[in-house]
C-alpha cells in the first residue's frame, strides 16, 4: 500500500511528537511512534507512562492499518527526505519511506482509555498559551508529585512549586483536576480554541484536550492541590505600591540579565528616588526606571530574588503591590497574578527609650540595617562584665522555629527522593546493560553456529 503526505507538515509536528519519546526506555513501545490510517486521515502517537500525543493530517489510503515503528529511524527518514511529499509504502514487515526501510515492530502500544461519548467537552480560548505562560512556575523535580502538573479548576489555571504561585482567571467548570506537565502540548504551539473533557473509571481520572490537529490525553495526577487561596494577599494589607510602564520594564529585564549571580540568593533592593524606582543589586550595580507609585516610600525597601523579578516580568507585570511588614507581594498588570515572597523585611523602628539608648552609626550603617535577610536570624545579648545573669532567655518565636524545623525537614526528605531517584536510574541503567549483554550473548551464539555450518564440524 502507498500513500502521500506533506513533509513540511508531518515534519514539523515531530518536534512535539518527541517530547515523550524515551530513548534510554528498556520498554520499547515508549521508543516507538504508532501509526494508524482510517477514515482518510493518518494518525501519529507516541507515548510516556500515563500520557500520550496524537497528530492527525488528512491522507488518501486503500484499507485501514495501525503500525508501530522505531521513532528515531522514523524521524530521520521523514527530515532526511528532499522531497516535499514523503510516500509512505506498507508491507507486512517493512516500513519505506521514500526509499529508508524500517522494521515494524511487534509489541503493545500503552492504551489511554478514549473519552466516553457521553462526556461534555468545555471550549476554552488561549487555552494552549496560556499554558505555556504557567509553565515556568512548576519544579518538574519537586518531591510532591501534585506539584509537579497544573492545576485547573473554577478559579482559572494556577502553578505553585512552594516558592512562587501564579494563578490566572479562565472560566472552567472545573472543580479540581491537575493535569501532568504539559510539555509535549505546549511545543505543538497549536494555537486557537482547545476542547477540554475528562472522566472517571471509578479509581483514575483522565482527561483529553484537542486543539487542531492535536490531541493529548493522560491520567491526571492524583491527590489535593494545595490550597493556594490562602496565600494570595488581601489588597487591603498591601500598603505600598509602584507601577510603571512596559517599556521601562523591557529595560530593567535587560539590565538584570547582565548582573551577575549573589549566591544564595541574588538578592535585588527595590526603593523610591524621588520619582524613580531605584533598582540596585547587593553587589553594587544600580539602575532606576520611571515609576508611579501609590504611596511615599520613606525608608522602605523591597528585596527580591533576580529570577522571581525577571519571572514577573516576563509574565508583563508592570505593578508591584507589597505590605509593610515581612509578607507575599502581588505582582499584577501582565497575564494572571503572580504572587511570591520577598527576600528580606523591614526592621522594626526602635521605641523611644531604645533610641536613646542606642549608639549612633553612618548612613551606611543605618541602610544595612534596615533590612533582614530572611534566612537568617540574628540575637543580640549584652555582655556581662560582673556576675552571670541566672535569669531564663527569652524564648524564640515558636512559629519561627516551627518554619526552621519544616524547612529542615523538607530538605532532608528531597534528598532522600533524590536518592530513591538516583537508586531508580541505576536499576533501569543495570537493566538495559543485562539486556545488552543477552543481546550479546545470543550474536555470538549465532555466530558461532554459522561459523559451524560453514566449517563442517
Amino acid at each position: 500500500m502507498r500513500i502521500e503526505v506533506n513533509k513540511n507538515e508531518l515534519a514539523g509536528a515531530l518536534n512535539a511528537l518527541g517530547k515523550l519519546i524515551c530513548r534510554t526506555s528498556p520498554v520499547e513501545a515508549y521508543r516507538s511512534v504508532q501509526i494508524t490510517g482510517r477514515e482518510g486521515k493518518l494518525h501519529f502517537r507516541t507515548a510516556g507512562k500515563d500520557e500520550c500525543i496524537e497528530f492527525m493530517m488528512d491522507a488518501e489510503m486503500e484499507n485501514e492499518f495501525s503500525v508501530l515503528v522505531g521513532f528515531e529511524p522514523f524521524r530521520q527518514a521523514v527530515r532526511g527526505s528532499r522531497n516535499r511529499s514523503l510516500a509512505f509504502e506498507l508491507t507486512d514487515e517493512h516500513l519505506t519511506i521514500d526509499g529508508m526501510q524500517m522494521t515494524l515492530l511487534n509489541c503493545e502500544f500503552p492504551k489511554v482509555p478514549d473519552a466516553p461519548d457521553d462526556v461534555k467537552s468545555e471550549q476554552l480560548d488561549s487555552f494552549i498559551e496560556l499554558l505555556g505562560v504557567a509553565a515556568p512556575v512548576v519544579n518538574r523535580n519537586e518531591y510532591r508529585k501534585i506539584l509537579q502538573g497544573i492545576n485547573l479548576s473554577s478559579e482559572g489555571i494556577t502553578t505553585t512549586n512552594g516558592k512562587e504561585l501564579f494563578n490566572v482567571y479562565l472560566p472552567m467548570h472545573v472543580e479540581s483536576l491537575t493535569i501532568p506537565f504539559p510539555l509535549a502540548l505546549i511545543a505543538t504551539k497549536a494555537t486557537g480554541a482547545s476542547a477540554l473533557s475528562y472522566w472517571t473509571n471509578g479509581i483514575n481520572v483522565f482527561f483529553q484536550i484537542e486543539v487542531g490537529n492535536w490531541r493529548w490525553s493522560g491520567k491526571a495526577l492524583a491527590g489535593i492541590y494545595p490550597n493556594w487561596q490562602k496565600v494570595v494577599p488581601d489588597r487591603k494589607s498591601l500598603a505600598h505600591s509602584v507601577s510603571f510602564t512596559t517599556e521601562c520594564a523591557e529595560e530593567l529585564k535587560f539590565w538584570l540579565k547582565l548582573v551577575p549571580d549573589d549566591p544564595p540568593n541574588n538578592g535585588i533592593e527595590l526603593c523610591q528616588r524621588n520619582d524613580s524606582l531605584s533598582v540596585r543589586s547587593l553587589k553594587g550595580m544600580e539602575t532606576s526606571i520611571d515609576a508611579e507609585f501609590g504611596d511615599v516610600w520613606n525608608d522602605y525597601r523591597l528585596v527580591l530574588n533576580r529570577d522571581i523579578l525577571l519571572r514577573l516580568l516576563s509574565e508583563g507585570h508592570t505593578r508591584i503591590e507589597c505590605q509593610a511588614d515581612h509578607g507575599p507581594f502581588l505582582a499584577t498588570g501582565g497575564t494572571g497574578r503572580y504572587v511570591a515572597m520577598p527576600l528580606s523585611q523591614k526592621v522594626p523602628k526602635p521605641t523611644s527609650s531604645e533610641s536613646a539608648n542606642e549608639p549612633t552609626h553612618t548612613n551606611d550603617q543605618k541602610e544595612k540595617e534596615t533590612v533582614i535577610d530572611t534566612n537568617t536570624t540574628v540575637v543580640s545579648a549584652p555582655v556581662q562584665t560582673v556576675a552571670p545573669n541566672h535569669e531564663p532567655e527569652p524564648a524564640l518565636n515558636p512559629l519561627d522555629d516551627l518554619s526552621a524545623s519544616i524547612e529542615a525537614f523538607k530538605a532532608k526528605m528531597k534528598a532522600s527522593f533524590d536518592e530513591v531517584a538516583a537508586l531508580a536510574r541505576k536499576v533501569k541503567e543495570a537493566q538495559i546493560a543485562q539486556k545488552q549483554k543477552e543481546r550479546d550473548f545470543i550474536q555470538a551464539r549465532r555466530a558461532i553456529e554459522r561459523i559451524r555450518m560453514v566449517s563442517g564440524f
